[in-house]
């Protein structure tokens, strides 16, 4: 079981105060110094590099009425969506956005209510409005069902990488996640009880207009938009699945087990929905649509299953990695797709996106820019912060040992790391954050042992989705210390 945190004021005392009573936080860099890639493969840094000047030349400081954003929808509207800046998060995070990100959860959060049944804004301007392109008025507006949840998991995220226990104790944020899986479930039969049974259009005014987007569109049960009739998306089942087990972690991590309980129970519900009703075993992939018709249909949102882990069936996700694989998809889907496939084991086709994404078409699009950012720091250099373990994790994804790759300056917790790969054998980690850490230092292969600064520690061997062998241990990292490990 995760340690409930511990609620209050942490000051930190930097290396070298020594008896001084003056108290410092670690020094706040530039956005120019932080996240500083650079790799012997030039396409990979080359990439890396194009696309974190792109998604950098999307944000914008606290000078607009909404704080500090960064465009997260089509660039034009000078707004924020909550789709993707839930999916943008992690690159944003990365990229020193902390404040932005923080910022624009909570103004997703503060604007959910009873009016809107229980929706909040789907898309906020700079302005601190909601973008007029999804929003007429309260019983007038675009939203797609998977939102909320999608927003309660990229914030438990924002809380293992910052440490930030604002995300989990804030009012703004507690009232958003209990109105979100108590009333906003309710109001919309999103209740693993009903959810296959629901209409495809709720809660509508009574000059309910089929031809009017605002009409139709308020309360879609899918990102997808375009496909008449649907009733439940296979990328809803999904979402729903990770924001409760995000909820059921949040209570763990404050110590509410009834939380937890409720979290786990309906996280379990959905998941035996979508493993029982929309797996095909004659086709081998998983339906992803279910209409007023009682029928299913293929389209997009399988993908969802696995950036979401919601399916935990060996054989039918690395069948959906090879359905996903077959087809083709938009930017926005493909975003995802460097992070998700390193994380697999799908190496190859990971850096084929990492690297083809910025030459496609609408790479322009935000989510682009911040997908790559995540890919390379998550993908490539295998780096996972928890603040509730108090651990980072590294893996070097580099194609063989001829290459190199390093990332300075990733912000985590309250200061930063730098992290170098020698080929797959060998990684190098400074720990500048304020404390000590648990470095679970990984390496791709089976090995029995890693050396670290001349002594030797034994390592625990697992397998990816794919097959390949994990060889892991742990060892304490502290505070303004470098240290190498090897593996022969």
């Amino acid at each position: 079981m995760k340690k409930a945190i511990v609620l209050g004021t942490v000051v930190l005392c930097m290396a070298g105060c020594g008896s001084s009573s003056k108290k410092t936080v670690v020094q706040e860099l530039p956005v120019e110094q932080t996240s500083v890639f650079t790799s012997s493969d030039k396409e990979l840094e080359n990439a890396y590099n194009w696309e974190k000047k792109m998604a950098l030349s999307y944000a914008h400081d606290n000078s607009d009425p909404v704080g500090y954003w960064y465009e997260a929808a089509l660039p034009q509207r000078e707004a924020f969506c909550m789709r993707d800046v839930s999916h943008q998060a992690v690159g944003a995070h990365i990229l020193g956005l902390a404040k932005h990100n923080k910022n624009m959860f909570t103004r997703f959060a503060e604007n959910i209510t009873e009016e809107k049944d229980w929706c909040t804004y789907w898309e906020i301007n700079r302005y601190n409005k909601p973008a007029p392109a999804d929003y007429a008025n309260d019983k007038e507006f675009w939203y797609n069902l998977n939102a909320n949840f999608d927003v309660m998991q990229a914030c438990l995220k924002m809380y293992q990488w910052t440490g930030d226990a604002g995300y989990l104790t804030d009012s703004v944020f507690t009232n958003f996640y209990e109105k979100s899986v108590n009333e906003y479930i309710e109001r919309w039969a999103l209740e693993p009880e009903k959810i296959m049974d629901r209409a495809p259009y709720m809660n509508q005014a009574k000059d309910f207009n089929p031809n009017n987007n605002f009409h139709t569109c308020r309360g879609l049960p899918s990102y997808v938009e375009n496909f008449r009739g649907l009733t439940v998306g296979v990328d809803l089942l999904a979402t729903l699945y990770a924001g409760y087990t995000a909820y059921a972690e949040m209570g763990e991590l404050t110590g509410d087990a009834v939380k937890t309980a409720k979290g786990q129970e309906k996280a379990a519900a959905y998941q035996q929905i979508l493993e029982n009703n929309w797996w095909s075993p004659e086709n081998s992939f998983y339906q992803t649509f279910w209409t007023v018709e009682k029928k299913f249909y293929r389209g997009e949102g399988v993908p969802f299953i696995l950036w979401f882990d919601a399916s935990n069936n060996p054989d039918r996700i690395r069948a959906s990695v090879t359905d996903i694989l077959s087809r083709e998809w938009n930017v926005e889907n493909m975003s995802a797709f460097p992070a998700l496939f390193y994380r697999l084991g799908y190496g190859e086709d990971a850096y084929r996106f990492l690297v083809g994404l910025p030459q496609m078409n609408r790479s322009e699009y935000p989510e682009v820019s911040y997908g790559i950012v995540e890919g390379t720091v998550c993908g490539v250099m295998g780096i996972r912060p928890l603040n509730s373990e108090n651990s980072i994790a590294t893996c070097s994804r580099l194609a063989d040992n001829a290459q190199e790759a390093e990332i300075k300056n990733v912000p985590v917790f309250d200061g930063y790391i730098t992290v170098k790969h020698k080929g797959q054998n060998r990684t190098e980690i400074e720990n500048n954050t304020s404390k000590e850490l648990i470095w679970k230092v990984a390496f791709m292969g089976e090995h029995a042992q890693v050396k670290v600064n001349g002594k030797e520690y034994a390592l625990t061997v697992s397998k990816d989705i794919r097959g390949n062998a994990i060889s892991e241990g742990s060892v304490s990292l502290p505070a303004r210390t470098r240290l190498s490990a090897e593996v022969m």
